[in-house]
């Protein structure tokens, strides 16, 4: 009688046992799906905002170049030409920032990757050269300087809703 008893244990699993652990599985890998979702927005996001600090520091860096040019020209006492945008500003005026596309149109938008474009707009630039709150220097002076802020506003998916997204920078300019 012992051999036949022992011939009726049962090996392996029950169906409930499978049907627990799968449900297991199920709720482990829905979690993982959504986080995996929350990654891939956050990184797109990511994205846009590196590229409008990358904008943002570019238009910064052209500025204070053209600074620099208009300062040598005041400090050797000649005139500054009309095309030196910082110098030419009128305090407090946003200015569209302008650069030229691949066929050499200027532009005041830029795609993903920063580049001047006009079919793929994501980011539109605006720079102000904010008017000094001590007393103005005298004109002759080759040490004119104002603080300079660029304005990158993009827009941005989240769900069904656009938000407007913005970043901003500012420096110190001699000009």
């Amino acid at each position: 009688m012992s051999a036949s008893r022992s011939s009726n244990v049962q090996k392996g699993f029950s169906l409930i046992e499978l049907l627990l652990v799968a449900f297991i599985l199920g709720v482990g890998l829905l979690g993982l799906a959504a986080l995996i979702t929350g990654s891939i927005r956050a990184s797109a996001g990511s994205r846009q905002r590196d590229t409008a600090a990358y904008l943002a520091n570019n238009v910064l860096e052209s500025l204070a170049a053209d600074g620099r040019l208009s300062a040598s020209f005041r400090s050797n006492a000649q005139t500054i030409p009309t095309t030196y945008l910082l110098a030419n500003a009128t305090d407090g005026a946003a200015n569209d920032f302008q650069a030229a596309d691949v066929g050499g149109t200027q532009r005041t938008t830029f795609d993903m990757e920063g580049r001047p474009s006009a079919t793929n707009p994501v980011f539109s630039v605006e720079w102000v050269r904010r008017a000094t709150k001590s007393v103005a220097p005298v004109v002759s002076s080759s040490s004119m300087t104002a603080e300079v802020v660029v304005n990158v506003t993009w827009s941005e998916a989240q769900g069904a809703a656009i938000t407007q997204k913005w970043l901003s920078c500012s420096r110190m300019i001699r000009y």
